[in-house]
């Protein structure tokens, strides 16, 4: 990002704009992922997400809608500038658009278990790995609004541990006695905290590699 979005970031009102836009979103993703793990993990029998949980995902997609259109417009005023920074901000705003909807569906994960998420087998190999997920979020947004190369490379380095961690509940399920709900409840979350990691290290990798490497870390695809 260096030369793509870095030099964006002092760039025309508009592209101020777009940057502040996106912070926002990183800001509401934050939000609804911390939200929904902590409604799943200590209310018993939800029956439905709540409209407030809704209307933040929505205010998420206007978030990326206002981005795309005022991205258009930059490049139909000024054709030639930011078109490598303007291309790159297309992609990670994508993914910051999916943390949105992966985090609604670890709420509608925890609608399918009876129960609270804390009455699960898995639920302490859980836990850490929803924290340093969440643990993230402000170093993304100060690596992002500061354009810190050291701070996304952070995050790129957690990036293989949590996809492990991930997979090992995964790989563990097939040794342990629990419900058919219970198993099934248990992928879904691991497999959505394996999805939000890898959203997140898509736009980390936005702020250290140039347009044609970003979602890829050190050569390995972010899956």
């Amino acid at each position: 990002m260096k030369k793509d979005i870095a030099s964006m970031v002092s760039g025309s009102p508009l592209i101020r704009r777009v940057i502040d836009i996106f912070l926002a979103m990183i800001n509401s993703d934050e939000y609804l992922y911390n939200e929904a793990w902590r409604v799943i993990s200590t209310v018993p029998n939800i029956d439905k997400i709540p409209q407030y949980f809704y209307d933040k995902d929505i205010e998420v997609n206007n978030q990326e809608k206002e981005i795309r259109r005022l991205l258009f417009e930059h490049l139909s005023i000024r054709p030639r500038n930011d078109i490598s920074g303007s291309l790159v901000l297309m992609s990670l705003v994508k993914d910051a658009e999916r943390i949105g909807d992966y985090s609604k569906n670890i709420f509608e994960a925890g609608i399918l278990y009876s129960g609270t998420i804390k009455d699960i087998a898995f639920y302490n190999k859980l836990v850490p790995i929803q924290k340093r997920i969440a643990d993230n979020f402000p170093v993304l947004r100060k690596a992002f609004k500061n354009s810190e190369e050291k701070l996304a490379l952070e995050i790129l380095r957690n990036y293989v541990p949590i996809k492990r961690d991930c997979d090992t509940i995964l790989t563990s399920l097939f040794k342990q006695e629990v419900s058919t709900n219970e198993a099934v409840v248990t992928a879904m979350l691991s497999r959505y905290f394996k999805r939000i990691n890898s959203h997140i290290s898509n736009i980390a990798s936005g702020i250290v590699y140039p347009l044609n490497e970003i979602d890829f870390v050190s050569g390995d695809i972010l899956e």
